[in-house]
């Protein structure tokens, strides 16, 4: 099986590896439903039960609290009888003799209420000065004081009868033996004790305590008998853990796995997932109105699955059938889809083999079409471009000759610019030999390097060559003067920037009524930007003029220099900037307090 994955993941068919991604994804995704469903099933059961059972815990409340308002009821009934009232008629006065004589009347009262309401288990009255009388319908039993005040006098139910004084409490967890020492082994059990402070009707003082006991495995017939065992546990816990009542009688009076006051903190009702003896188990859980009690029920969750067991066949049959009908469809329609592929892969083997020209005759109109369209059309252009091609080699060889020739151009100037200024050594003409040699130090770089870029240091060096010659025109009527700091000197600049800008400074010169023209050279800046400015001393320009001046160069347009010119020197040098270093960089004229005033923008880079 291993073996067959592979083959199939290393299968060169797009159409195998097409059909077997589809369905891993159709797999994955519908695992995924699958799962979602299921999870969405199994917590709607768990909500449906939950609705059910608190339904169900709403009626034992209601069964319960019965049960105590009944227990209320009757022992008001209970004290209201004439032998009650004599013997608690100044109870705390009589002597021990007293107490009991009148232990016989009580006792006879108490037998016939224990058989009238078979629910009651026992009832007994306490004297915090004689001790307690009472018992159950089958045994009696007296306590002296001092066996009471060891065990209930000084016992917390004791104390909350008498501040909670003629309201009934109910405490929990108290044995059969606690009452009657005699009672043990399969006689003792635990009790619900419903306990009040009394007194007699003409009494002042609350000198007595009435218990009335009822069996904790008659509270437990109320909602075990309805119970199934599979479907879980049913217990009452107190706030602090312990079990008071349990369908399963081994559990009263142990500690319960989930504490109420610790873990169920989201209201009166609820429930949380957890887990018990390595099972995972649902606690549904309800707040008793008396008691101060939890009702619990612990839920097995395999018992949620057993009840979606039809759902999760049904989602499998549908699964299967699902992934046999996207097998099915994704063969036929990927065997469709993939058909002109097929056959442009076979024109393109074609065309590696030397066969030019070559088209694909089914064009579909998606986007394997417009591959196909754009395959055709290459296929086509492919000889018109072979034929290009052997025209370009052509071409080549001629500008290789005329290549030649232009590497001898430059050694016969340079040749014979030196004849000249030797001639002129010769007659001592040394403004023409200055002028020569002004000339080919001007037109050194022109030749000997193709680099765009030089220093500003080469830059100025240039300029100065250029000045040499254009004072020999005009008589050494142009005063140049510089103002570039060290720090400037190294830093790379478009190659010849400047001649045109002092051509356009001297013709500007020119217009002014003196001849004599003056022109500054200064480099400014920062960390970032390389600035520099040339100013002529001419004429100037107005305002109107600055502004349309500097419009034409942002709009890339020859400007009209200052002298009439055409201005293709400064365009050229301001596209060049702006196509080596962007848009915020070039030239500008700005306003000068004498003459033409034109910056150049730079980044200062070294």
């Amino acid at each position: 099986m291993k073996k067959v994955l592979q083959a199939l993941f290393v299968s060169r068919q797009l159409r195998t590896q097409l059909i077997l991604y589809i369905m891993i994804i159709s797999l994955a995704v519908m695992a995924g439903a699958s799962y979602f469903i299921y999870s969405f099933m199994q917590n709607m059961v768990k909500i449906q039960n939950e609705r059910l059972l608190y339904q169900q815990f709403q009626q034992l409340d209601h069964n319960i609290g019965g049960l105590v308002k009944e227990i209320d009821r009757l022992s008001m009934l209970f004290l209201r009888d004439d032998h009650i009232q004599q013997f608690l008629y100044k109870i705390s006065e009589k002597t021990e003799e007293e107490f009991l004589e009148s232990k016989n009347d009580v006792q006879r009262v108490i037998a016939d209420f224990i058989d009238n309401y078979n629910y009651i288990d026992s009832i007994y009255i306490t004297a915090d000065n004689l001790g307690a009388v009472g018992g159950s319908q089958k045994r009696t039993l007296v306590y002296d004081r001092e066996a009471w005040q060891q065990s209930f006098f000084t016992s917390e139910p004791f104390h909350q009868t008498i501040e909670q004084y003629p309201h009934l409490i109910i405490h929990s967890g108290i044995k059969k033996s606690f009452y009657n020492p005699y009672l043990t082994g399969k006689d003792d059990g635990y009790l619900i004790s419903l306990m009040r402070g009394t007194r007699a009707i003409y009494d002042p003082n609350t000198s007595a305590t009435l218990i009335f006991n009822i069996d904790e495995r008659y509270l437990s017939s109320i909602y075990a008998t309805a119970l199934n065992r599979e479907e879980g546990d049913m217990y009452i816990a107190s706030a602090d853990g312990m079990v008071v009542s349990a369908s399963e009688a081994d559990r009263v009076g142990t500690r319960s796995h989930f504490k109420p006051g610790e873990d169920l903190e989201n209201g009166a009702y609820g429930s949380l997932d957890d887990e018990k003896a390595g099972r995972s188990m649902q606690v549904v859980y309800y707040k008793l109105h008396d008691g101060g009690w939890y009702l619990l029920k612990e839920i097995p969750l395999g018992q949620y699955a057993d009840q979606i067991l039809g759902v999760q066949r049904m989602l499998m049959l549908v699964f299967t059938i699902s992934v046999l009908a996207i097998f099915i469809a994704s063969y036929f329609w990927l065997r469709k889809i993939i058909k002109p592929l097929n056959q442009l892969s076979g024109k393109m083997k074609d065309m590696s083999r030397g066969e030019l020209g070559v088209t694909v005759d089914h064009v579909p109109n998606n986007e394997l079409g417009t591959v196909i369209r754009r395959f055709n059309e290459m296929s086509l252009s492919m000889v018109e471009l072979v034929e290009k091609n052997n025209e370009i080699q052509e071409k080549k060889r001629e500008l290789e000759l005329e290549d030649l020739q232009y590497q001898i151009n430059p050694h016969f100037l340079y040749n014979t610019l030196n004849m000249i200024r030797w001639m002129a050594v010769i007659v001592k003409a040394d403004n023409i030999v200055n002028t020569i040699v002004a000339l080919g130090n001007i037109l050194r770089p022109v030749f000997s390097s193709k680099d765009s870029m030089c220093t500003l240091r080469d830059e100025l060096s240039y300029v100065d060559n250029y000045l040499k010659i254009i004072n020999m025109r005009f008589n050494n009527n142009i005063t140049f003067t510089m103002d570039v700091r060290e720090q400037w000197m190294d830093c790379q600049v478009p190659r010849f920037i400047l001649q045109p800008l002092l051509e356009n400074s001297i013709a500007s010169g020119r217009q002014s009524e003196e001849f004599a023209i003056q022109i500054r050279i200064e480099a400014t800046g920062d960390e970032n930007h390389l600035i520099l400015s040339v100013t002529d001393s001419g004429g100037g320009m107005d305002t109107h003029a600055l502004e349309a001046l500097n419009e034409k160069l942002a709009r890339g347009e020859s400007p009209k220099s200052t002298a009439g010119g055409s201005g293709i020197g400064l365009n050229n040098v301001n596209k060049r900037i702006r196509l080596y270093y962007g848009t915020e960089y070039g030239i500008q004229f700005v306003p000068a307090d004498q003459g033409a005033k034109v910056m150049i923008t730079l980044p200062a880079r070294r």
